[in-house]
């Protein structure tokens, strides 16, 4: 659990740098303001929570006084948020400045090093938390709870030691209600270690529901599932234009600013962008949305920006702009490892250019990818458009190509086949001629029975000829042809 104490304070002032300047985060709404919160400094001056504000300036008169932000506090949420994805994918904004993280696909040997490096990330950020390691997220809460008692900015709770360690806390930790700690006092429970050694039967038989709920929790064995964060409307940043705005260039000005900042967070999650939304509202009350999906994630910003401006120039504006929001949709964190010796496009977008004017030059119908009938007919293909999202080889799937590849020729070779015993023997054709060396077959196969007309068979070969390569060899309506060369 990643916990940010004093989030209202901190998201007003973030981290004070200097231990000498107190703050304060007063509330104003009432007759006489008094003390929300306060820094280290302010408590070593003698302001407390609930201190009238007059009576906090008489204490320490240079107190600097803040008021609660909304907005802050929004942004102060999304950085806590945005950092902590980098460091898994399965986050549960718990209350505010309290996110609990779900660690099942972190190593446990590096959770320790990987708290670490995130602590320090927010703490560059302004941002100043301290996390507890558990097996679920009410021990999780308890770790960052006693974290924050002994002063520590990292707590485990190791299972192996969970009692031991749960013996050197105090109640508080453990969120105990004042009459359950009365009770407990009187029992002479002074630790959470103590109370989870007491037999359930007992506590449920004296202490109830309460006293239940509070055992399974330090015992580790209440469990629930976490309510994970929507990231679909986390990286998006809004304008409301105080004046109308007619041209394109002021609004390609905001747009680049947009994609600086939405850049820097993304990339701050270990994520990139696999489409962007544009949200446009005119003065004339008409919204246009589109989604520009991309053909790979990426945080190129002169891709990102030329996909989003290549779109502006084609919109038709039938008048003035009132506001823009722009949407980032993250990749998903599982990534696949690219092929060591793939080349890839260097420039998609590029590349798309170039698909257009083919289209143009040859026709639509003439320009797509070979795609695999849906049979078992060898050699059966057809054209089908190219997808608006171009696949890498890593994201195919299915298992790697081993083994020889066979290079199919255009049309039929026809050859004059010599046989023996069922078994060809020699080989004569146009392109190649030779003594069969080793031949693997005869396979059969067919299909088509069921439509009147469209039957076939066939019978297959891969024969080896002496000094000339490995061949596919076909017998198929009373002839012989060469199908392809193995590679």
């Amino acid at each position: 659990m990643v916990s940010c104490p004093d989030f209202r304070l901190q998201a007003v002032v973030r981290r004070v740098h200097t231990e000498s300047q107190a703050v304060t985060l007063v509330d104003d709404t009432q007759r006489q303001s008094v003390v929300l919160s306060r820094n280290e400094a302010a408590m070593r001056m003698g302001v407390e929570i609930g201190m009238k504000t007059v009576q906090a300036l008489a204490r320490c008169p240079a107190l600097q006084i803040e008021r609660p932000s909304a907005p802050a506090e929004i942004a102060a949420s999304r950085l806590l948020l945005e950092t902590s994805l980098s460091w898994v994918p399965g986050i549960e904004e718990t209350e505010a400045g309290m996110l609990t993280l779900d660690l099942s696909t972190e190593p446990e040997e590096a959770r320790v090093d990987s708290a670490k490096r995130i602590r320090g990330r927010l703490y560059d950020a302004g941002l100043e938390v301290v996390i507890g390691l558990g097996e679920t997220p009410s021990l999780a809460r308890i770790a960052a709870s006693a974290a924050r008692q002994k002063g520590e900015s990292i707590w485990q709770l190791v299972p192996e030691r969970r009692l031991d360690l749960l013996d050197g806390l105090t109640l508080e930790v453990a969120e105990v209600g004042a009459e359950l700690k009365e009770r407990l006092s009187l029992w002479g429970i002074q630790t959470p270690g103590g109370f989870a050694r007491l037999p359930r039967e007992a506590v449920a038989a004296r202490l109830g529901e309460e006293g239940v709920e509070l055992w399974l929790k330090l015992t580790g064995q209440m469990r629930r599932p976490l309510r994970f964060a929507k990231l679909e409307e986390l990286f998006e940043e809004h304008e409301d234009f105080d004046y109308e705005v007619c041209d394109r260039e002021p609004l390609l000005f905001v747009v680049n600013r947009f994609l600086d900042q939405l850049i820097v967070r993304v990339a701050r999650t270990g994520r990139a962008a696999t489409a962007v939304h544009v949200l446009l509202t005119f003065a004339n009350g008409v919204c246009h949305a589109r989604r520009l999906a991309l053909p790979e994630p990426a945080l190129d910003h002169e891709i990102l920006f030329h996909l989003v401006s290549g779109h502006l120039d084609s919109l038709e504006w039938k008048a003035p702009v009132e506001s823009l929001r722009l949407r980032f949709e993250p990749s998903d964190t599982v990534a696949s490892q690219r092929l060591l010796f793939g080349a890839g496009l260097r420039n998609r977008f590029q590349f798309e250019d170039t698909m257009k004017r083919l289209r143009r030059l040859v026709g639509s119908e003439r320009v797509g990818s070979p795609r695999m009938r849906n049979t078992h007919r060898p050699g059966a293909f057809e054209l089908v458009p190219l997808p608006s999202e171009i696949e890498t080889a890593s994201e195919r799937g299915g298992p790697p190509v081993t083994g020889f590849t066979l290079c199919r020729w255009q049309g039929r070779v026809r050859a004059e086949v010599r046989w023996k015993s069922g078994q060809p023997e020699r080989v004569a054709s146009r392109p190649v001629s030779g003594i069969v060396i080793r031949a693997a077959g005869p396979w059969h196969c067919g299909g088509d029975w069921w439509h009147e007309g469209k039957q076939w068979r066939r019978r297959e070969w891969d024969v080896e000829l002496s000094g000339q390569g490995v061949f596919r060899l076909v017998e198929s309506e009373a002839e012989c042809f060469l199908e392809g060369r193995y590679d």
